[in-house]
């Protein structure tokens, strides 16, 4: 789990500001920006990840990172450097709600590189690229990018603005946004039942409303 907003935390921020959402399952709401990243030789060789959250639980890490101290509303170099500390110092074992399969192979990516911050209006966002360990040809092979939380505590939306970042050549790209069906919407509701402090039973119960990017080539 990411460090900018402890999940103990937001569940006491939450308590406090919006007593509704606490007994729900997710409680962080996400847009993402996804690019597959193409080098001139028509290879992928890297993904590049776009967080934005939305404005409450901005409020919670304004609050945690003690950001903006002045509160004239703007943010330092000083408070954007906390920002990519908290979202990019990853654990070892967590691997950025990122899962990227090739030719349906899982494929590892490293840690974020690249890191950037903003706080656009009254929202936080980070962004980092994901490099795989060497470049792939992608001939004859669909990439497939699915982002979501395992145990579903964040929930993700992939926005208009992911793409393909360098030649597309014949490659197709597509945006697969969940949509649920009446199984997945009764797990749903189930989740959105659970209490604040519970964890579901599935550890990976988050896949099932994955938000998927696709990049096809003959």
């Amino acid at each position: 789990m990411r460090h900018l907003i402890p999940l103990t935390l937001l569940v006491t921020s939450f308590v406090t500001y919006l007593p509704s959402r606490t007994e729900a399952h997710p409680h962080v709401f996400v847009d993402v920006t996804g690019l597959f990243v193409m080098n001139e030789a028509g290879q992928l060789e890297a993904v590049r990840i776009h967080w934005l959250y939305d404005a409450f639980t901005t409020l919670v890490a304004v609050q945690n990172l003690g950001l903006d101290p002045d509160r004239d509303g703007v943010f330092d170099v000083a408070d954007f450097s906390r920002i990519i500390a908290g979202e990019t110092d990853w654990a070892p074992e967590y691997e950025g709600d990122t899962y990227l399969r090739i030719g349906g192979e899982k494929m590892p990516l490293s840690r974020p590189q690249e890191p950037w911050a903003e706080a656009p209006g009254d929202q936080i966002g980070v962004g980092f690229t994901l490099y795989l360990d060497a470049p792939v040809d992608m001939a004859g092979k669909t990439a497939v990018l699915e982002l979501y939380d395992p145990i579903y505590y964040y929930a993700y939306t992939v926005t208009d603005q992911s793409a393909v970042d360098g030649p597309l050549g014949e490659c197709t790209f597509d945006i697969v946004h969940f949509d649920p069906d009446a199984e997945t919407a009764k797990l749903q509701r189930q989740l959105q039942a659970l209490s604040r402090e519970a964890i579901p039973e599935d550890p990976n119960v988050g896949a099932l409303f994955a938000e998927k990017l696709e990049l096809t080539c003959p």
